[in-house]
Order: C-alpha cells, then structure tokens, then sequence
C-alpha cells in the first residue's frame, strides 16, 4: 500500500478535527438539536467544507460514534488479552471504562443514548456496526463470567445478567461525576466498584 499523500494526510487530519469538533456538539445539543452549522464554527471551517469531507450530520455521528467505539474495544481487548484469571479480568474491564472515559468525556453522554437501548433506531441510533462491537464486547465479558462460575470464581448465575449489574454500576458512577460537579473521577472509584461487585458476586469459597 502507497504512503498518503501530503493532500490525503492534511484531509484526514481535517476529518479527524471536525469529528472532535462534532462530539463537543453532540455531548452538548445531543444528535437533533446539534447542526452542522454548530459544528462548523467549532471546528472553524465553513459549512461547505464540511460537507465536502462528510455526507451529512448523520454520516458525521456514525463515523464519531464508529471510531470511539473502536478506540474503546481495542483498548479493553488489548488490556483483558495480558490477564490470565478471571478475576484480574473482571477488575481489568472496570479500569479500561473509566481509563476511556476519563479520556473521553464528552463522549459519555452520546455513549450513555447510545446504550440505553441498543435496539433502538431512529435519529439517535447506535450504527450497526458499532452495535455489533459493543454487542461482542458484552459477550466477551460474559465468557468472562461464564469462566469463572464453571471454575467455582463465581456464583451460578446468568452470565450477561451479570454483565448488565457491572455495566450499570460503572455508567451511574461514571455519570456521577460527570454531572454530579466534579472535575474528576474519584480516584478510587474503580477500586470500590470492584470491591462491592465483587464482593456480590464471587462464590463462597473465593472469598
């Protein structure tokens, strides 16, 4: 494959400052109040050259909502691939969410529409190929938990359940400080997730 071009290179980096510019907008107005024209004087270029470099608002939110979500499943996979039990994965799945959005705030509140139902289409939608990654990333977290109640980590329950209970633990701590005032996460918000989920869910004689 050829190098890209000087041209090629500065409409990418382009590309990737509207999209930025874009995800302030969409945190802010959400998907339908937001519009290109809000978009363009954040990112300071004109209208034209927007859609010179996207199709629409909504090729804009895909491709957004396409690239977060690649960033945060390729961080937590590579993350989960240096764990060897369960238990360093669970706890390792924990840190990865809050390490993503402690990088990507305003990513949060599109992430948080975007999963309230990921059935959902319409205006705000999740792409469909985003929704087939966040959907194998649950399903990896729940081989997770299969894993460990086969060996005795974990008490017999359904393993995607468990799943849903840490994804809510970890969205309303999250959310907490996102629009609770605070300018940062607690530091050790992780750690207590960890500790109480964990504490609810490992079976006896791994306690």
């Amino acid at each position: 494959m050829s190098n890209p071009t000087r041209k090629e290179r500065e409409k990418q980096q382009q590309r990737q400052h509207i999209l930025r510019a874009a995800e302030s907008v969409f945190a802010e107005k959400g998907f339908r109040g937001a519009t290109v024209q809000q978009i363009a004087e954040r990112a300071d270029f004109s209208v034209g050259h927007i859609y010179n470099l996207f199709e629409n608002k909504e090729g804009l939110y895909v491709e957004l909502v396409n690239m977060r979500a690649a960033e945060h499943l390729a961080d937590a996979q590579e993350q989960l691939a240096q764990q060897d039990d369960v238990l360093a994965k669970v706890r390792t799945a924990i840190e990865a969410k809050f390490d993503f959005f402690r990088r990507h705030r305003q990513f949060f509140s599109i992430f948080t529409h975007l999963t309230a139902d990921s059935r959902a289409r319409g205006p705000v939608f999740m792409p469909e190929s985003c929704r087939e990654q966040y959907e194998g990333y649950l399903r990896a977290l729940a081989d997770i938990f299969e894993e460990g109640i086969r060996s005795g980590v974990f008490v017999e329950a359904d393993p995607m359940m468990l799943v849903f209970c840490l994804e809510g633990m970890t969205r309303s701590v999250i959310a907490h400080s996102l629009y609770g005032g605070k300018q940062e996460f607690a530091a050790d918000a992780p750690a207590l997730i960890q500790r109480i989920f964990l504490d609810g869910v490992l079976a006896d004689g791994s306690r």
